[in-house]
């Protein structure tokens, strides 16, 4: 038996956390198909999951991504199983202005435990203890980067960067509030008092990307958004910080797949 409750809910995403009664049975279904598109992190125990015929297992710290219509058999080695899971699930319309084209067939995308993995499940653990909505939004809106181009699960470089968690994550709701400001490497770095060299390292390590991308994928995000809500080309593009409409034309053509005339489809 599965157990599932709901820490935060808006209209375009919910925060869940999974675990299992103590002292129930429980029996893992032969086959499920996947609905949504949800990023989830593994706090505790264990579990095994098979997607094109591939068993894949699951220990606290990973990540298990999912996209809707995939078939899956989840399988736990425990007649009562303790693991517990935090997730996030994002509504269809959120996910394609923010992300743009994902694959049809995505394999089963496990994430290894990871600087940049942990630097986000910690975001989304200290915003829903906070209970503050941007910070929240802020902080589930980061884990859906790991859909995108860029993967977390990539070695260690540096060591010391705990530290600067709490200015990185300053730095990237900065981004996100006023993407339309002109953010440059040494403001962001100034605003956090780090040297722009060792920002754009700390930076890095703990998003995963490169401080000029993260904030060129909001930028489109919020195109987009501006987009489906009936703007025209040129108003998405200035107020999401393009001031070139012909290169922010040429940008969101090869994220989404299709000018922003045509968007959404």
């Amino acid at each position: 038996m599965n157990r599932v409750s709901t820490i935060f809910e808006s209209k375009s995403l919910v925060v869940e956390r999974f675990d299992h009664p103590a002292g129930c049975s429980h029996q893992d279904p032969k086959s499920e198909q996947t609905e949504d598109t949800v990023i989830t992190f593994v706090e505790s125990s264990a579990f095994e999951v098979m997607q094109d015929r591939k068993w894949w297992r699951f220990d606290a710290g990973e990540v298990l991504v999912s996209t809707p219509g995939l078939r899956r058999t989840y399988r736990h080695l425990e007649s009562c199983p303790n693991d517990v899971c935090l997730s996030v699930k994002f509504t269809p319309d959120v996910v394609e202005s923010a992300l743009g084209r994902i694959p049809k067939n995505l394999p089963c995308l496990k994430i290894m435990r990871g600087v940049p993995s942990n630097f986000a499940y910690r975001w989304l653990i200290d915003a829903v203890r906070g209970t503050n909505r941007l910070d929240i939004e802020s902080a589930a809106f980061h884990c859906a980067g790991v859909l995108g181009p860029h993967r977390w699960d990539r070695p260690p470089q540096l060591s010391g960067i705990g530290a600067y968690e709490r200015k990185i994550r300053s730095s990237c709701i900065a981004m996100a509030v006023h993407a339309e400001e002109d953010h440059s490497l040494t403001s962001l770095a100034a605003e956090a008092r780090i040297s722009p060299f060792y920002f754009a390292r700390i930076f890095s390590e703990l998003v995963g990307e490169p401080p000029h991308r993260y904030l060129l994928r909001i930028r489109l995000r919020q195109a987009a958004a501006l987009l489906r809500e009936g703007a025209h080309v040129t108003e998405a593009a200035v107020k999401s910080g393009f001031p070139d409409v012909n290169h922010f034309s040429k940008t969101f053509h090869r994220h989404y797949g299709l000018p922003p005339s045509r968007y959404p489809s």
